[in-house]
Protein backbone atom coordinates (compact mmCIF):
# COMPACT_ATOMS: atom_id res chain seq x y z
CA UNK A 1 0.00 0.00 0.00
CA UNK A 2 1.07 3.66 -0.48
CA UNK A 3 0.95 5.74 2.81
CA UNK A 4 0.78 9.51 1.64
CA UNK A 5 2.36 10.34 5.50
CA UNK A 6 4.75 8.82 7.24
CA UNK A 7 4.89 9.35 11.34
CA UNK A 8 7.39 9.13 14.09
CA UNK A 9 5.61 7.57 17.05
CA UNK A 10 7.91 7.50 20.11
CA UNK A 11 7.15 4.80 21.72
CA UNK A 12 8.74 1.28 21.78
CA UNK A 13 5.28 -0.73 22.36
CA UNK A 14 4.56 -3.01 19.50
CA UNK A 15 1.28 -3.06 20.24
CA UNK A 16 0.83 0.81 20.34
CA UNK A 17 2.35 0.69 16.98
CA UNK A 18 0.06 -2.11 14.88
CA UNK A 19 -3.03 -0.32 16.64
CA UNK A 20 -2.05 2.96 15.70
CA UNK A 21 -0.86 1.54 11.52
CA UNK A 22 -3.76 -0.47 11.75
CA UNK A 23 -6.60 2.70 12.95
CA UNK A 24 -4.25 5.45 10.34
CA UNK A 25 -3.66 2.94 7.57
CA UNK A 26 -7.56 3.93 6.00
CA UNK A 27 -6.39 7.50 5.84
CA UNK A 28 -2.79 6.86 4.44
CA UNK A 29 -0.28 7.03 7.26
CA UNK A 30 2.15 5.23 8.14
CA UNK A 31 3.73 5.03 11.53
CA UNK A 32 7.15 3.97 12.93
CA UNK A 33 7.84 3.32 16.47
CA UNK A 34 10.81 5.39 17.84
CA UNK A 35 12.23 4.51 21.08
CA UNK A 36 13.60 8.20 22.42
CA UNK A 37 16.01 8.39 25.02
CA UNK A 38 16.13 10.84 28.02
CA UNK A 39 12.40 11.96 28.03
CA UNK A 40 11.07 12.52 31.42
CA UNK A 41 8.21 11.71 32.39
CA UNK A 42 6.16 15.07 33.99
CA UNK A 43 4.27 14.26 36.92
CA UNK A 44 1.09 16.17 36.64
CA UNK A 45 -2.47 15.22 37.00
CA UNK A 46 -3.32 16.21 33.54
CA UNK A 47 -3.15 13.62 30.76
CA UNK A 48 -2.72 16.46 27.95
CA UNK A 49 -0.15 18.24 29.93
CA UNK A 50 2.04 15.22 30.11
CA UNK A 51 1.24 13.73 26.46
CA UNK A 52 2.03 17.61 25.33
CA UNK A 53 5.35 17.75 27.68
CA UNK A 54 6.71 14.63 26.49
CA UNK A 55 5.63 15.63 22.91
CA UNK A 56 7.78 18.89 23.01
CA UNK A 57 10.60 16.89 24.76
CA UNK A 58 10.92 13.86 21.71
CA UNK A 59 10.51 16.92 19.24
CA UNK A 60 13.48 18.67 20.49
CA UNK A 61 15.46 15.60 20.25
CA UNK A 62 14.18 14.05 16.55
CA UNK A 63 13.12 17.10 15.05
CA UNK A 64 10.95 15.87 13.20
CA UNK A 65 6.81 15.24 13.39
CA UNK A 66 5.67 13.06 15.54
CA UNK A 67 2.82 11.59 17.81
CA UNK A 68 3.50 10.49 21.84
CA UNK A 69 0.74 8.59 23.46
CA UNK A 70 -0.60 8.71 27.35
CA UNK A 71 -3.05 6.79 29.26
CA UNK A 72 -4.67 7.15 32.69
CA UNK A 73 -7.33 5.24 34.69
CA UNK A 74 -9.91 7.80 36.66
CA UNK A 75 -12.25 5.96 39.33
CA UNK A 76 -14.89 9.08 40.14
CA UNK A 77 -15.87 7.05 43.04
CA UNK A 78 -12.10 7.54 44.12
CA UNK A 79 -11.79 10.97 43.10
CA UNK A 80 -9.93 10.63 39.79
CA UNK A 81 -7.69 8.13 41.76
CA UNK A 82 -5.26 6.67 40.09
CA UNK A 83 -5.15 9.08 37.26
CA UNK A 84 -1.70 9.22 35.16
CA UNK A 85 -0.09 6.86 37.71
CA UNK A 86 -1.68 3.87 36.54
CA UNK A 87 1.79 2.25 36.05
CA UNK A 88 2.96 2.73 39.92
CA UNK A 89 -0.15 1.78 41.20
CA UNK A 90 -0.39 -1.79 39.61
CA UNK A 91 3.38 -2.47 40.60
CA UNK A 92 2.01 -1.45 44.58
CA UNK A 93 -1.22 -2.60 44.41
CA UNK A 94 -3.18 -5.82 43.98
CA UNK A 95 -6.14 -7.17 42.28
CA UNK A 96 -7.69 -8.00 45.77
CA UNK A 97 -6.54 -4.19 46.67
CA UNK A 98 -8.37 -2.63 44.10
CA UNK A 99 -11.68 -4.63 44.98
CA UNK A 100 -11.26 -4.00 49.12
CA UNK A 101 -10.82 0.09 47.68
CA UNK A 102 -14.31 -0.04 45.39
CA UNK A 103 -15.85 -2.80 48.05
CA UNK A 104 -18.27 -0.02 49.82
CA UNK A 105 -18.24 2.02 46.86
CA UNK A 106 -21.83 2.50 45.15
CA UNK A 107 -20.05 3.88 41.87
CA UNK A 108 -18.04 0.99 40.60
CA UNK A 109 -17.20 3.08 37.12
CA UNK A 110 -13.62 3.42 36.14
CA UNK A 111 -12.88 5.62 32.89
CA UNK A 112 -9.64 4.90 30.51
CA UNK A 113 -8.36 8.12 29.52
CA UNK A 114 -6.30 8.18 26.18
CA UNK A 115 -4.30 11.27 24.92
CA UNK A 116 -2.39 11.04 21.80
CA UNK A 117 -0.58 14.15 20.89
CA UNK A 118 0.95 15.32 17.52
CA UNK A 119 3.67 17.96 17.33
CA UNK A 120 5.85 19.05 14.07
CA UNK A 121 7.86 22.56 14.16
CA UNK A 122 4.64 24.67 14.13
CA UNK A 123 2.20 23.24 15.87
CA UNK A 124 0.91 20.95 18.92
CA UNK A 125 -2.79 19.24 19.19
CA UNK A 126 -3.89 16.80 21.37
CA UNK A 127 -6.95 14.31 21.04
CA UNK A 128 -8.62 12.85 24.11
CA UNK A 129 -11.29 9.66 24.63
CA UNK A 130 -12.76 8.26 27.29
CA UNK A 131 -13.58 4.49 27.50
CA UNK A 132 -16.48 3.96 30.62
CA UNK A 133 -15.65 0.60 32.56
CA UNK A 134 -16.34 -1.12 35.50
CA UNK A 135 -15.14 -2.68 38.52
CA UNK A 136 -16.35 -7.06 38.89
CA UNK A 137 -17.16 -8.49 41.79
CA UNK A 138 -14.35 -10.86 41.68
CA UNK A 139 -10.32 -11.18 39.97
CA UNK A 140 -10.42 -13.05 36.91
CA UNK A 141 -7.69 -13.45 34.35
CA UNK A 142 -3.80 -12.66 34.10
CA UNK A 143 -2.98 -9.85 33.14
CA UNK A 144 -1.97 -6.06 35.46
CA UNK A 145 -4.03 -6.47 38.79
CA UNK A 146 -6.27 -3.58 37.09
CA UNK A 147 -6.82 -5.48 34.43
CA UNK A 148 -8.03 -8.50 36.40
CA UNK A 149 -10.71 -6.66 38.25
CA UNK A 150 -12.20 -3.92 35.28
CA UNK A 151 -14.57 -5.07 32.53
CA UNK A 152 -15.93 -2.62 29.52
CA UNK A 153 -18.23 -5.66 28.67
CA UNK A 154 -22.01 -6.21 29.56
CA UNK A 155 -20.85 -9.65 30.22
CA UNK A 156 -18.48 -8.96 33.11
CA UNK A 157 -15.85 -10.26 31.42
CA UNK A 158 -12.21 -8.70 32.56
CA UNK A 159 -9.71 -7.44 30.37
CA UNK A 160 -7.28 -10.00 31.96
CA UNK A 161 -9.30 -12.90 31.09
CA UNK A 162 -10.01 -11.78 27.66
CA UNK A 163 -6.67 -10.92 26.55
CA UNK A 164 -5.90 -14.44 27.72
CA UNK A 165 -9.03 -15.93 25.43
CA UNK A 166 -7.40 -14.11 22.89
CA UNK A 167 -10.13 -11.59 22.61
CA UNK A 168 -10.16 -7.11 22.45
CA UNK A 169 -10.23 -6.48 26.22
CA UNK A 170 -10.41 -2.50 25.80
CA UNK A 171 -13.11 -1.40 22.91
CA UNK A 172 -11.83 0.53 20.43
CA UNK A 173 -12.99 3.80 20.45
CA UNK A 174 -12.96 6.86 17.81
CA UNK A 175 -9.55 8.41 19.27
CA UNK A 176 -7.32 7.28 15.70
CA UNK A 177 -10.21 8.37 13.61
CA UNK A 178 -10.12 11.87 14.63
CA UNK A 179 -6.09 11.72 14.99
CA UNK A 180 -6.08 10.52 11.33
CA UNK A 181 -9.10 12.95 10.02
CA UNK A 182 -7.39 15.49 11.37
CA UNK A 183 -3.92 14.62 9.73
CA UNK A 184 -5.45 14.21 6.29
CA UNK A 185 -7.16 17.85 6.89
CA UNK A 186 -3.91 19.37 8.00
CA UNK A 187 -1.92 17.88 5.30
CA UNK A 188 0.52 16.29 7.47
Amino acid sequence: MYYKHMLLYITSNQNKIDTANKRLNPFGIKVEGLKVEGIIEPQSEDIIEISQMKAKQAFEKVQKPLIVSDGGWYIPALNGFPGPYMAYVNRWLTSQDFLNLMKDKENKEIILRECVTYIDKNQIQSFTSDTKGSFVEKETGELTPLDQVITFRDDKKTVAKCVNDGEVGVPQNELWNEVGEWLSKNNQ
